[in-house]
Formats: C-alpha cells, structure tokens, sequence
C-alpha cells in the first residue's frame, strides 16, 4: 500500500548540543498538548552518483516512531510531499518494487544502496486551538552515520508542521508566527538545510552541525566522496527556480564547472580511450594549465655585482600564474544538455507520482532538449543528433497526446461556464467532463508506459553520455562560449524566419500536410484556398510557432549555462515569444475542435444528447476560422518585427 501527503512545514536550526529550553506556555493563542517521545532509525539510500540527491529527492527505510516503512521525500515544482509504503511482509529491509518503479526514470535501473544512517531521538509537541489540533512541534536531536566516508555527525533541529488541510493561508501563518516567536526566543533560527540526508553526508549544517566521529575528523576533511554536489539539495527547476532552493542556473554552471574540472592524469586517460573507442573526436574540455617557470634573476648586491655564494644559493620558486579558464562552445553545449536532461528526469519523477502540470513541463523538457539539438547541428555527430532528435519527438508525441487532453480539458471548462444559463445541461456538462477526465486518464497511462520502456531509459542515458562529452565535434571545442552562442541561437531564430516566410502551395499540387492540419483542411474553408492548401497554411502557423518555442528554449538554455548570444538575438528570441500566444490561439483551437469532433461521434454511439457538442464545436471552428483569416497577417509582422531587431549578419 502506498499513501501520499503534501508537507506544509518549517525547519529551524538549534546551535549547541543541547535540546533547546522552550518557554511553550507563551505560545500565542495555542496550548500545547503532553509531548510524545520517539526513538527512530532511517538508513537512506542512493546510487553510486547519488542520483535521487540530485533530483532533490531522499529514499529511507525508517524504524520507530508513528510512520515505520518506505518513506521518499520529495519536491516537484512548488509542491514538496512524501510518499509512504508499506514494509515488504516478506522481507521488511527489501525495497518495494512500487518503489523502485516510481524512482526508474531518476535511478536508470541503477542499484539503490545505503548511503546514511539517522538516528533520531524526536519529542513531539502538538499544537492545540479552541477546535482541535493545528500543528505538531517536533524536536529532533539527530545522530548521523555517512556510511561511504564513515564520519558521524549530530545537531538539533525543530520541525513545525500543520496538521490540518482545511487552514487558510493567514490561520497557518498565525500558527507558524506563534511558535516561531517561543523558538527564536529560545536561540533557534530558520534553517538552512532541504533535508537531514544533505548533513549527515555533510553538504550543509554550518555551526548547527558538530562532527563527533573520528575524532580527528573535520568538516573540511571529510571525505569527499561522501559529499554532495553543491547543487544535489537545491531547488529545480526550471528555467527559473521555482522550488525554493537553489535555481537551475546553479545546476546548469554546476554541470559547465563539473566538465571543465582540472583533470587528472587518469581522467584524461580515460576520455581518451572513451572517445578513440566511439570514433569521434571529443569536445574540448578544460585545457590544461600552460605552465612555465619564470626566469630566475639572480640576486644581485647594491653594487651591481653578485657573488658566486649567491649566484649558487637555491632559489625559492616564485608562484605560477593561474590561468582563468575561458569556456569553449563545447562546454556550453555540455553544460545545456546536463541541465535539460536532468529536468527531464525530475519531471518523469513528477509525472510518476501525478504531480500537478508535471506531463506539460516533462514536454517542454523534451522539445528543449531537441531545440538544443537542432541548433547544435555540426556540434555532434550528425548520425547521433539525428537519431536522438527522432528519439526524442516519439516521446515528445505521447507527451503531446496527453497534454492536447489537458488543454482540451481546461479550454471546455472555460467554454461551459461562458455558456448562458440554461443553454447547456447539467447533464450534458457533467457527461462532456466525465468524457474529457476519462480521456485524460487514458492519455496519462499511455505517458507511463513510455515512460517505463527500455527505450526511453536508453534515451536518457544516451543524452547523458552526449552531456559528458561523448559525440561532440571539435567545432564545437575550437569556438569560444560567445560564438558558439550566436552561432546556435542565430540558427533557432532563422527557423522562425524560414517557417513563418513559408508559402501556401498552388492548387492542385501535391503537398505533405501533418494528421491534424488534414483534419483543419477538411472542415474549414478559406477564401480563394482548397483544403489541401488549408491545411499547408495551418501547417505553416503550426510549424512557426513551434520554431519560435525552439528559439525561446535555446535563448534560455544559453543564458542558464552563462553563455551570451548578444543582446540582439536574445531581443529577438523575446520577440518571437510573444508571437507565440497569438499563433498559440489558433493551433489549441484546432486541438479542441477535434476533441469536440471525437466526443460528438463518441455520444453518438452512445445515445448521449450531442446538442451541447455540436453548439462548442461550432463556436471553435468559427473561432478555428477566424485565427486562420489573421494568421497572415500575424507572421507578417512577426517577420518584420524579427528582422527589425536581429544583427545584420544574422
């Protein structure tokens, strides 16, 4: 059995060894209930690279206390929550392959091992009002064993969670200011740490945190194999940082940091048989130091000459100049990759477990990733670029399916709800809603099974191996970071200006059109076009926008890995953005107009009503109809506007 709960909590940082004196009997507003002991264990687990450290999410096996079994901490998007599971009856210390699944996409099948061990001796306070239980008080003295450097850590810290979800946003905010006015009074401040599993491997802790075993050992000596990386508790996300934490910016400069590192003599040995063993010649990574010894001058006396004892004497080396590293393009591109692939992966986490918007933004991930790509032609291998582009547009089908649902979903509420009372039935709402939560749930199985097959996995660990290095050209090593920039982003912007300067064909010319412009051509019409050119002229408005999202990906993805393309281009990647919303109108006016053309022929099989599908698909295909009457006009002025800002070279 498996259970799942959204944390609402706050952390707090106790200095000393000793459990803080709180003075509870001030709280404001709220007593506090007979406080309830426990004695819990947790051993966490990891793979060798401390992958789930990376996604921000922690995987225990805990003892004692009120929630003895699986635990997998974790933060997707702005929701943090927990996921429980049951022990196995059969073996309480084996993970759960309910478990193992759910963390597939962040693991790639790699083995989870102990990493830590907590001990953790917790009071807990509950929080009581004239209505019952608010919150809970917890005060936690922690002992820490980091199972790979074998150092153990202790520190106190508090924990104030709600316990009710019916709270509005000012009653939890009078809980939380009431007990933090006795905690800071009692030396507490707010912490600093995402989760116990970050100190004991001794990622953070500051003053809180004491090292207490080997006795010889110190923070600054711990072993580094049993820190994380600077970025492996921070925040996601996204192009902006929106869990709290540490942004993506600092994943993605992490990933540019962790590639260009000073080698050593067998790293580079090591790249060298991998990229002898591909047949490609590697990106460039860090260059090594050139160092030289500057020439000794001999001492000489205030009279211009120097003795033989003097010329002899061991002279004290002077320093060597440190020479600051300039990122190649090669790097940059590393650096983009590593950040989008990881995205990816979080958010296969977050669509594992439902997380709200998470198919939507696993989507975007993916169509980033193959933007990168695309501009990046002549930077990788052209049989690899164009085997994971492929790759990548299959899942970025599936995604799309799911997430055409979703939109179509959320276009219907608005639709039913601009309807005049009584135009449409309660009924017939209730039966298009339950048509569309049904498609929706379908569409989201469809994601999972792609998301579980060997395939996608291999996708992943294939992306990853190109983020290292693997494939990528020498081109791309011999241009600095600022070329390299322009260069890419300068050919996301000229896909724009090519799609959207694209011509509807001649009549009667054969032409390829996608599935769903065919299904445009057929029930709309336009003056002076056929409907094969109907639908080449929504192809056109399809194509360019989605031209002008590749441009935005990689305008962002650049500026994440620090690289600048120039204030033009950026400028003009912002101003194909905003085209984006207009030819958005019309392609989800399509995707809705052919989900109401479905659950029409669905109701008729069915014997439902179909009135109320008839009168919404009319009203889509007049407002279809209408988007396309100004779509020209739009990438007129989109072509203008791209041209009024791009540098002339481009």
């Amino acid at each position: 059995m498996v259970t799942q709960q959204v944390e609402i909590e706050r952390k707090y940082d106790v200095a000393g060894q000793r459990t803080p004196r709180l003075k509870l009997h001030k709280l404001k507003n709220f007593t506090v209930g007979d406080p309830v002991e426990h004695e819990m264990s947790a051993t966490y687990y990891d793979t060798a690279d401390l992958a789930l450290a990376h996604a921000k999410v922690a995987v225990r096996r805990r003892t004692g206390g009120s929630d003895d079994g699986w635990h997998v901490k974790y933060q997707a998007g702005h929701v943090r929550g927990e996921l429980h599971y049951e022990p196995l009856k059969t073996s309480a210390q084996r993970i759960p392959a309910a478990l193992r699944k759910v963390l597939t996409g962040l693991t790639l099948g790699e083995e989870l091992t102990p990493v830590a061990t907590i001990n953790t001796h917790r009071t807990v306070y509950p929080v009581l009002g004239e209505d019952g239980q608010y919150a809970e008080l917890c005060l936690d003295a922690v002992s820490a064993r980091d199972e790979r450097g074998r150092v153990t850590r202790e520190w106190s810290e508090c924990e104030v969670e709600l316990t009710r979800d019916d709270l509005t946003q000012k009653q939890a905010r009078t809980v939380f200011e009431a007990v933090e006015s006795v905690l800071y009074a009692a030396g507490a401040a707010p912490s600093s740490s995402v989760a116990k599993i970050a100190r004991a491997l001794g990622q953070d802790g500051g003053d809180s945190v004491r090292v207490v075993a080997p006795e010889h050992a110190s923070e600054a000596g711990a072993s580094d194999d049993a820190a994380l990386p600077d970025h492996a508790s921070s925040g996601t996300d996204d192009a902006t940082s929106s869990d709290g934490g540490v942004s993506e910016t600092d994943v993605a400069k992490a990933s540019a940091e962790s590639e260009r590192g000073s080698a050593t003599k067998s790293d580079t040995t090591g790249d060298a048989e991998t990229d002898k063993g591909s047949g490609k010649k590697p990106g460039k990574k860090a260059k090594a130091e050139k160092t030289g010894k500057k020439s000794k001058k001999k001492t000489e006396k205030k009279s211009g000459k120097s003795s033989e004892k003097d010329s002899q004497a061991p002279t004290a080396a002077e320093p060597e100049p440190e020479t600051e590293f300039e990122p190649t393009g090669a790097d940059v591109l590393a650096a983009m990759l590593a950040r989008l692939t990881g995205e990816l992966q979080r958010w296969d986490f977050a669509v594992r477990i439902d997380a709200p918007d998470s198919v939507h933004q696993l989507r975007v991930r993916s169509r980033a990733l193959r933007a990168v790509l695309q501009a990046a032609r002549g930077f990788v291998a052209e049989d690899v670029v164009a085997d994971l582009e492929q790759r990548l547009k299959g899942v970025a089908r599936v995604l799309g399916d799911a997430r055409d649902q979703e939109v179509a979903r959320q276009r219907l509420e608005v639709l039913l709800e601009a309807q005049p009372s009584g135009v449409v039935t309660e009924q017939a709402k209730q039966e298009l809603r339950a048509a569309a939560d049904q498609l929706g749930v379908v569409a989201g199985r469809t994601v999972r099974r792609e998301l579980d097959g060997a395939a996608y996995l291999q996708l992943v660990r294939d992306l990853r191996a190109l983020a290292a290095g693997q494939d990528v050209t020498e081109d791309a090593a011999q241009l600095s970071a600022k070329d390299f920039a322009k260069t890419v982003l300068g050919a996301a912007l000229n896909r724009v200006l090519v799609s959207a300067n694209a011509k509807v064909p001649d009549a009667d010319v054969a032409t390829d059109v996608s599935d769903m412009a065919a299904e445009v051509g057929r029930r709309i019409t336009l003056p002076g076009l056929d409907a094969v050119q109907t639908a080449a002229a929504f192809d056109v408005v399809h194509e360019t926008r989605k031209a002008a999202k590749s441009a935005r990906y990689v305008s962002e993805a650049l500026g994440h890995a620090h690289a600048k393309a120039g204030k033009k281009r950026v400028r003009a990647a912002a101003v194909a953005k905003d085209y984006q919303d207009d030819l958005g109108v019309i392609t989800d006016a399509a995707v809705m107009e052919e989900w109401l053309a479905r659950a029409s022929r669905s109701f008729q099989r069915t014997g439902k009503d179909r009135y109320a599908v008839g009168l919404l698909h009319g009203m889509e295909l007049s407002d279809l109809r209408d988007g396309m009457l100004e779509a020209p006009e739009i990438l007129e002025d989109l072509v203008e506007d791209l041209r009024e800002v791009l540098p002339a070279e481009d």
